[in-house]
């Protein structure tokens, strides 16, 4: 007796053999990094703006010498009432005042190590290797965090002892430019980098964790959901969860599952030193302890920290720092990746899955459309 085959099994096989799975990597040409720098660190300000109320909690846990928890939604209230709805954005001021220059300064680095490394190293073997997208985007993260950073420690010294500020416990109010002189009377232009080496080991692994975390998620998902898809494909499992859904082109979700994983593993990562970074930023010289303090450095701190709060002291306002950190660095990373579609000046494919079936001369090879949602696409 004859075999029908199923017309939908047949063109799926078909297509899948004459088509090779790619993933489409985005690059910018020349004429449109500028743009790019420009877009993306308006976007990312506002980012900023909407988490800012959770940064202030955070920085008021961490400055707490009291183990016991707190509530970040109470705390927030707390402030609202008794100091004024406004100061849920206390230090963002200083904050934005270097954030265009810093974040344009950490963009432009993160994309021209990029792409410096990848014309200098090419995946000469085509290994299509998650290990490789670690190493080229954990090294471009670390370049592009070590150079905003010297723009950005001084406001962001200003900026955490103005969130520390309580007016309902009295004492003198501090403005921006009260603090910004009392650093230089005391410390001169060292106490603008006062917690430097803190603030390269808080975020340089992060920003390590985050860019390698994420490329190498998108990398791993794409190989598995187009492996799986094509397995399934060529043995007729045209209902099968792979086929159906055909995840390696659901951009929605490779890029927020990828956006979801490196922001959770950059907090972890960061979390121990950023405690450190803060406590060391918010010790002023004037008092001859707190002196002492400083001249000792990041490792006394640490070990201060340790012996006084425990293992939990580290990771003060951890509540406040994953509701900001995780919608943050998604979002931050579905506008990196909306921008730069929109803004693309040529593009780069790297293979992900080929089929060993020849393909007629009148078909052509084509890709999976993008990374990004179908709606970011131009």
């Amino acid at each position: 007796m004859a075999t029908i085959s199923n017309p939908v099994t047949t063109a799926l096989v078909e297509n899948s053999g004459t088509q090779p799975c790619t993933q489409k990597k985005v690059t910018l040409g020349p004429a449109n990094v500028i743009a790019y720098m420009f877009q993306g660190t308006g976007v990312f300000m506002c980012l900023d703006v909407v988490v800012w109320p959770m940064e202030v909690a955070r920085t008021r846990m961490q400055a707490s010498k009291d183990n016991r928890p707190q509530s970040t939604f109470k705390l927030l209230r707390d402030i609202a009432r008794t100091e004024g709805p406004t100061k849920l954005f206390r230090g963002l001021g200083p904050f934005l005042l270097t954030s265009l220059p810093s974040q344009f300064v950490y963009l432009g680095v993160y994309e021209h190590a990029t792409s410096v490394i990848e014309r200098n190293f090419p995946d000469r073997h085509n290994s299509n290797s998650a290990m490789r997208e670690v190493a080229v985007a954990g090294t471009a993260g670390f370049l592009a965090e070590a150079f905003s950073a010297i723009l950005y420690v001084p406001t962001d010294i200003i900026s955490q002892r103005l969130r520390i500020q309580s007016e309902s416990k009295g004492g003198p109010h501090m403005t921006s430019l009260d603090i910004f002189k009392s650093i230089y009377r005391t410390d001169g232009i060292r106490g603008y980098y006062q917690g430097f080496m803190a603030t390269l080991l808080a975020f340089t692994p992060s920003s390590v964790t985050h860019w390698a975390g994420y490329e190498a998620t998108k990398k791993v998902l794409f190989n598995h959901f187009s492996a799986k898809e094509q397995q399934h494909i060529h043995q007729g499992k045209t209902d099968s969860f792979y086929t159906h859904y055909r995840l390696s082109q659901n951009n929605h979700f490779i890029v927020g599952l990828s956006a979801l994983n490196a922001s959770v593993m950059s907090l972890v990562v960061s979390s121990p030193f950023d405690m450190v970074r803060v406590r060391l930023q918010l010790l002023d010289s004037i008092h001859q302890e707190q002196a002492e303090q400083l001249k000792k450095g990041w490792w006394a701190m640490a070990k201060l920290i340790a012996r006084q709060e425990g293992v939990r002291g580290f990771f003060k306002g951890m509540a406040p720092k994953v509701m900001a950190a995780i919608p943050g660095g998604m979002g931050y990373l579905f506008a990196y990746e909306y921008i730069k579609e929109n803004l693309e000046g040529d593009s780069t494919k790297t293979p992900a899955f080929t089929s060993s079936s020849s393909s007629s001369s009148s078909s052509t090879t084509s890709s999976v459309p993008s990374i990004l949602p179908p709606t970011f696409s131009t």
